[in-house]
């Protein structure tokens, strides 16, 4: 069976940080496609791909973009182990962009410290 790797995109809940500003700037390319739309509304998310902005909502909103403290982006993570996900690639683009490459880093080692640390 081949193996099953996913893109994930995350961000850590930092003083000073809007939970929706790293997503947008991670996925809003994607989301005015609207056949990545199509995807999002057929796993029962309220997107259009004319309206990136609230497309984003509903990604942090429902989970789907795991925003928050460390141990809940891990927790939700792991969420996909379950799902016969073998790899999760954990994307922080979104933060680098808002943010800087040292929060990225950062964000980076704190969620995975918090993987490591799971016992789920």
């Amino acid at each position: 069976m081949p193996r099953m790797v996913t893109v994930a995109h995350a961000a850590v809940d930092r003083p000073g940080r809007h939970a929706y500003r790293p997503g947008f700037a991670a996925a809003h390319v994607h989301l005015a496609g609207p056949h990545y739309c199509d995807v999002l509304r057929r796993a029962g998310l309220r997107v259009h791909h004319s309206r990136p902005g609230l497309g984003t909502r509903a990604l942090v909103d429902s989970g789907v973009l795991p925003y928050g403290m460390p141990r809940s982006v891990a927790a939700r993570l792991a969420e996909y182990g379950p799902a016969a996900v073998d790899e999760v690639v954990v994307n922080i683009a979104g933060v680098y962009s808002e943010h800087g490459r040292p929060d990225a880093v950062g964000d980076l080692q704190d969620i995975l410290a918090a993987c490591r640390e799971a016992t789920y």
